[in-house]
């Protein structure tokens, strides 16, 4: 009986140090992000890495997105003789919820995970100690360009998708189930509000922040050895899509 209690208080307090420890990764950077220099060059380099070069996995993933819920939707409405109402349907699980969670939850991942490999590689070779010693701020340098990239880059990425998983969605309602893609474009629109679009927005932001924090702070606890790259980058995708999924939930409760 004592041993499952022991090893769940051990998770237990194993995770309340992780998120302490995530806490006072984003104080310090708050403290000395904002301190010149911005880093312009470097937020831009990290914004090439994350953004411009997830274009191609987000359109693939937005398209199917699109397509996939307009086919579920279409084939719940034909039941009713609803089918018309398909655009009114699709528009608010899209943009709401689908593209800027299974954005994050992918593509942030992927993201959060290259962070946690590249900054514990430079921590297991002592890159970051070096850094230390020619008197640059770790945090300035390697977290605070990372952090930014990543925030700056996911509400792009779901600008991108929302756009893409539009024309997937038109392309099911026109093949499949016979809507115009004019009326399902133009139904999909009427029923959306600016809040939809803000909120959308808010929470790729937040997103994007988690992402950059997690992969930065996965990478500078890397510990020593052979093997601990590979498993801060596992335990970084599991605790991106955690946390994110969490965040999710209580900022669907503060919008709706």
């Amino acid at each position: 009986m004592l041993r499952p209690l022991e090893r769940f208080g051990g998770l237990v307090l194993a995770g309340i140090e992780w998120v302490g420890g995530l806490t006072g990764l984003a104080l310090r950077l708050l403290r000395v992000g904002f301190k010149r220099p911005i880093g312009i060059d470097d937020i831009a380099a990290q914004m090439v890495q994350q953004g411009v070069r997830s274009l191609p996995i987000s359109t693939f993933l937005s398209l199917f997105i699109g397509m996939i819920l307009a086919w579920q939707f279409g084939w719940a409405l034909r039941d009713f003789g609803a089918t018309m109402a398909l655009g009114y349907a699709s528009s608010l699980a899209l943009v709401r919820e689908l593209v800027p969670t299974l954005i994050a939850i992918t593509v942030g991942a992927k993201m959060a995970a290259g962070m946690a490999a590249e900054l514990g590689s430079m921590k297991v070779t002592e890159q970051i100690d070096a850094v230390a010693a020619l008197g640059a701020d770790p945090i300035k340098k390697l977290v605070w360009p990372r952090v930014v990239g990543a925030a700056a880059s996911q509400p792009l990425l779901v600008v991108w998708g929302n756009i893409i998983a539009v024309f997937g969605g038109m392309m099911i309602a026109e093949w499949v189930y016979g809507v115009p893609a004019g009326y399902f474009y133009q139904t999909y629109i009427d029923e959306l509000v600016p809040m939809d679009y803000v909120s959308s927005l808010v929470k790729a932001l937040i997103f994007g922040v988690l992402v950059g924090l997690i992969g930065c702070f996965q990478g500078f606890s890397t510990k020593f050895g052979t093997e601990a790259v590979g498993i801060a980058t596992t335990e970084t995708v599991v605790a991106t899509s955690i946390c994110i999924i969490i965040a999710d939930f209580y900022l669907t409760m503060v919008f709706f």
